[in-house]
C-alpha cells in the first residue's frame, strides 16, 4: 500500500501521493549559506551512512568493500550499541499516518537497555537542523505507532554520527513537536491547494 520512488523521493499510499516529512521540514532550516557542491557531498555521504548501517543491521554488509572513510563511521555505531544496549526492532523502516496522511523513513527503532524502554534513533552527520530534529521524529513516532502502539512512549534521539567527530546522542523531548509538525503540514497543504 505504502510506495516510494527513491528517484524524485516521494512517497505513495495506494497509488496517491502523501506528504513527505522530510519535505513538510524542509523551509525550517535554511542551508543557502552551503555552497551547493558541499550539501551534495554531505547528502551523498548520508545516504552512505544510511545504507551501510542497514545492510550492518541486517547482516549483509561486506566490510571489505567500505570505504575507509566509512570505516570509523560502522565502528562508532557498533560501540554506540554496545554502550547503549540498542536492539534493533526496525531499520529504514517507511511508515505512514493514516488519519494525517503523511509518510517517511524512520531510521532506527528499538529497545535501549541505557534507558530501560524503547527510544527512536535518527541519524545525522551534524545538528544543524537543530530543533527541527525533534519535529521529524515525532512525526515518525507518531506514524509508527499506529502499526505499533507500544512506540507512542518511546523516547526521541538524533544521533550525530560521522568520520570525523565523536559520536553525539541528543534527546528530543518537546511535547509540541507532534502538533507544531502537523501545523507545518497544514501550512504545506494550503499552500498547494491555492497555487
Amino acid at each position: 500500500m505504502l510506495t516510494f520512488d527513491a528517484e524524485q523521493h516521494r512517497y505513495f499510499w495506494d497509488g496517491k501521493p502523501v506528504a513527505n516529512v522530510t519535505r513538510v521540514l524542509a523551509e525550517l532550516t535554511d542551508y543557502s549559506v552551503i555552497p551547493a557542491a558541499t550539501l551534495e557531498v554531505a547528502r551523498q555521504k548520508g545516504v552512505a551512512v544510511h545504507t551501510m548501517l542497514d545492510l550492518d543491521e541486517k547482516k549483509d554488509l561486506d566490510e571489505e568493500t567500505l570505504p575507509d572513510w566509512l570505516k570509523p563511521v560502522l565502528a562508532k555505531w557498533r560501540q554506540f550499541v554496545k554502550e547503549t544496549g540498542f536492539v534493533t526492532r526496525a531499520s529504514e523502516s517507511r511508515v505512514y499516518h493514516p488519519l494525517y496522511k503523511f509518510a517517511g523513513t524512520l531510521d532506527r527503532y528499538g529497545h535501549m537497555a541505557m534507558i530501560g524502554g524503547f527510544a527512536f534513533v535518527d541519524f545525522k552527520r551534524s545538528f544543524l537542523a537543530g530543533k527541527v530534529i525533534g519535529l521529524q521524529l515525532a512525526a515518525y513516532r507518531a506514524a509508527y505507532a499506529e502499526q505499533v502502539p507500544e512506540a507512542k512512549k518511546a523516547v526521541l534521539f538524533a544521533l550525530r554520527i560521522n568520520e570525523n567527530t565523536p559520536v553525539r546522542l541528543k534527546e528530543y523531548n518537546d511535547p509540541a513537536c507532534f502538533s507544531e509538525f502537523l501545523a507545518l503540514l497544514t501550512a504545506q497543504r494550503i499552500k498547494e491547494k491555492y497555487s
